[in-house]
């Protein structure tokens, strides 16, 4: 590869920095649009799904964090105890649990502790 005199060198950035110049332009009215359309309520809910949500994190060889999400009209549908009587069927106790409800969602957390001695988390 030769290297490229300095007259051509410049004459490329000055045509090079329209062209980012442009695409930073573009990629603003991205970031303001999608700032914008956060802040709208509902604009997170993709679609109005009545199924429950449920993650589970291994916070290490005993302990599991259940997260739940559900619609809340639901959650009369689906009763926390009738959960946790599963889970401890299961072989876990519960050690903790905490309720909140945004919009129309109800989140239950859970903190579990395997009371059999075993790990599920693998």
């Amino acid at each position: 590869q030769k290297k490229l005199s300095i007259p051509i060198t410049v004459s490329r950035v000055l045509k090079y920095i329209p062209e980012l110049q442009k695409q930073v332009e573009g990629l603003e009215k991205k970031k303001e649009e999608l700032t914008r359309a956060s802040c709208k309520p509902g604009v997170l809910t993709m679609r109005e799904n009545t199924a429950p949500i449920v993650s589970a994190t291994c916070i290490d060889d005993r302990d599991i964090m259940v997260q739940v999400s559900l619609v809340s009209t639901m959650a009369g549908d689906l009763p926390m105890s009738k959960c946790i009587k599963v889970l401890e069927n299961q072989g876990l106790r519960l050690i903790n649990s905490s309720t909140s409800a945004f919009q129309n969602r109800t989140f239950y957390s859970l903190h579990l502790q395997v009371h059999i001695n075993r790990c599920i988390c693998l």
